[in-house]
């Protein structure tokens, strides 16, 4: 007997189930009853019983701007992988932020399957369904570019207090940045070798995060080569 919905979330020693069922990961046995060994999502496959991690992954929140990729479509919009353990809905007008008839336009040529896309979650529901939109603050479709993928927990040290640490990132590294929450970095620059700075500076906030002083030292850091150092 379940006592949880699929892929709710669960803390470490909540009932999950009990009955006779096989154990996958982040899960444990307590006498005839299983519980949650980690935090995270609970899933059931067949007669298995695992707790998904959230470690790394993002969990989607209204407001939010994310940066996702193009895994399916439909007849009216597609779906984004954001990094989360749900898929995001965006529908073509939204997309285009304007009425598309969807009987004499071919939908393909505004967004395809691979393509990258800066949205809004524009609302989530208690099933976890997140419907997307695109306003006047999201690119839409992005073109070019580089995208960096770090854990969701570290963005608002790229960011920094009042936008500070992003506008070093881009001032040192004369480049631009548009920054999901979902953990998805996109750096467009015209000097390759900049940019590929600036993205080991964003991996340098990821590894270092914790550490007092981080501003100071990724300026240091962005700063040495150009000064010859």
């Amino acid at each position: 007997m379940m006592h949880v919905e699929k892929r709710e979330l669960v803390v470490p020693g909540q009932l999950i189930a009990e009955g006779d069922y096989k154990l996958g990961d982040g899960v444990f046995k307590d006498d005839n009853v299983i519980r949650a060994s980690q935090m995270g999502l609970a899933d059931k496959r067949g007669n298995k019983i695992r707790v998904i991690p959230l470690e790394g992954r993002y969990i989607p929140k209204e407001g939010d701007r994310v940066i996702g990729i193009a895994v399916d479509d439909y007849h009216a919009g597609w779906m984004l992988e954001i990094n989360a353990p749900y898929l995001g809905n965006l529908s073509v007008s939204s997309l285009l932020q304007r009425k598309v008839d969807l009987d004499k336009e071919d939908i393909s040529k505004f967004l395809e399957v691979g393509d990258a896309v800066e949205a809004r979650i524009q609302d989530v529901d208690e099933l976890m369904k997140i419907l997307l939109e695109v306003t006047e603050n999201e690119k839409g479709r992005i073109s070019g570019g580089r995208l960096v993928e770090i854990n969701p927990s570290r963005i608002p040290r790229v960011i920094g207090r009042k936008g500070s640490m992003i506008s070093i990132l881009q001032k040192e590294g004369e480049c631009e940045l548009s920054v999901g929450q979902n953990g998805r970095i996109m750096v467009w620059g015209d000097d390759k070798k900049k940019v590929n700075k600036v993205i080991e500076a964003i991996f340098k906030i990821e590894r270092e995060a914790h550490i007092s002083g981080l501003t100071d030292r990724i300026k240091e850091f962005l700063q040495k080569d150009s000064k010859g150092g």
